[in-house]
């Protein structure tokens, strides 16, 4: 319920920045792949059917973006990426000359097996969106800080096409602090810090 509520929220706020589908996605049966891959009733819409779940959805077709509901973004505003292909979604992605040059063969296997991973990043922000336009409170100290965590899963659709679901938790830094954190943001390259908005963070973090 809470996170159903809190999709209400933030399409009420953010409207079209946050879903839309091509023509392309209308007229096939992308949709009703979708919603029998999550055992819920066949809807008109990804944004209907992202509406009964607490995942953020995203579905690519041929490896481009073809209809996308994200409730809660993380610094970008999904409603303008349609058609856009894993190499432009991640290309403001920090060190990322890697994660580009797989992109194509990523995409493909979106589409062959289920693939689960996890992201994290330490904010000010208590929310569950990250949309640009959310108010960033100011770093002040430790009990402030929140733990934002996505666990991103794709699983295919048919071949040439998959579901990408996300689903986000933020806790309160202080409930699931670990040293391995800090450990962690001590080892980030100057661009990776820029891209997470932690240049702040890990001075506070290291002054503990």
């Amino acid at each position: 319920e809470k996170y159903l509520c809190e999709k209400q929220i933030q399409l009420k706020k953010y409207g079209e920045d946050l879903f839309g589908q091509t023509e392309q996605y209308k007229n096939s049966d992308l949709n009703r792949k979708v919603s029998q891959i999550l055992e819920l009733e066949e809807t008109e819409s990804l944004l209907e059917t992202a509406m009964q779940v607490e995942e953020d959805l995203a579905v690519m077709h041929n490896g481009k973006l073809e209809a996308i509901c994200f409730c809660f973004p993380s610094g970008w505003i999904p409603g303008r990426e349609l058609k856009a292909d894993l190499s432009k979604l991640h290309l403001p992605v920090a060190d990322n000359d890697l994660l580009l040059k797989s992109s194509d063969k990523l995409a493909q296997h979106m589409n062959k097996q289920t693939i689960r991973r996890w992201v994290w990043n330490v904010t000010t922000i208590p929310g569950l969106s990250n949309h640009p336009s959310e108010e960033r409170p100011l770093l002040n100290k430790f009990e402030n800080l929140y733990f934002r965590l996505e666990t991103q899963i794709s699983t295919p659709l048919d071949e040439i096409s998959s579901l990408f679901l996300v689903k986000v938790d933020v806790l309160p830094l202080p409930k699931v602090w670990h040293k391995r954190i800090l450990e962690s943001i001590n080892s980030m390259t100057e661009d990776v810090l820029n891209y997470k908005n932690l240049q702040k963070v890990k001075e506070l973090l290291n002054k503990m």
